[in-house]
């Protein structure tokens, strides 16, 4: 993720933004070296974000011949089995986030990633309908803080509103949980996450009240 590339490579390649590397000042024949890296079949790269308690998410290039994708992924941290939360491909599911999972969860402590990074790590797998207006101004501002210099507004309404794969979702509190009320979200009531896991995952992402400087609190 320290690459100079990496953040144009990532958000065309996965976030869907084909303007991407113009907003980074880049030639995209630039980025085929690194989009390989990212692409590669015989080691598939995995970011991985700490959250609440001993949860990470991870993110997995998964690069199998003929069955490739992005597969966001909720790992507990305990015994038991990890959670799919989105998978980004021609059999896609999710969205994995609502607008407030990925404002609260940017902000959680990480000794290795700033705000802005976590947020578009994340905004990928999110989609809500109820998305206040100012989410462009906040992806705007976290795409300057890691080095693009023009065109931000239009990057970040590709990343926000990209319809590869899923519509925007509204997204409500059952149970004590919050999930999608799309039909091809992991995250929903009756869906095939337990009860258990769903309450886990709005814990992991969404601990404590949003703070910090980067980000609006009211996002």
């Amino acid at each position: 993720m320290s690459h100079a590339l990496f953040w144009p490579a990532f958000l065309a390649t996965v976030g869907g933004a084909a303007s991407a590397p113009d907003a980074f000042g880049v030639d995209p024949a630039d980025l085929e070296q690194i989009v390989d890296v990212l692409l590669d079949p015989y080691e598939w790269p995995v970011f991985s974000l700490p959250l609440a308690g001993p949860c990470r998410l991870h993110v997995v290039m998964r690069n199998a011949d003929g069955d490739g994708g992005v597969d966001y992924v909720l790992d507990p941290g305990t015994i038991g089995a990890s959670i799919p939360l989105a998978c980004l491909d021609g059999h896609f599911r999710g969205p994995a986030f609502a607008w407030r999972d990925v404002v609260a969860a940017a902000h959680q402590p990480d000794p290795e990633h700033t705000p802005a990074e976590r947020l578009l790590m994340l905004v990928p797998a999110s989609a809500d309908s109820d998305r206040p207006q100012h989410a462009v101004d906040l992806v705007a501002e976290a795409l300057v803080a890691l080095g693009a210099r023009s065109g931000v507004r239009q990057t970040g309404e590709e990343l926000l509103n990209s319809s590869r794969y899923w519509a925007p979702c509204r997204w409500a509190y059952v149970d004590g949980s919050l999930v999608g009320l799309g039909p091809h979200t992991y995250r929903r009531h009756g869906g095939e996450l337990s009860p258990e896991q769903l309450r886990l995952v709005t814990a992991a992402l969404r601990p404590h009240p949003v703070g910090g400087q980067l980000l609006s609190p009211n996002g």
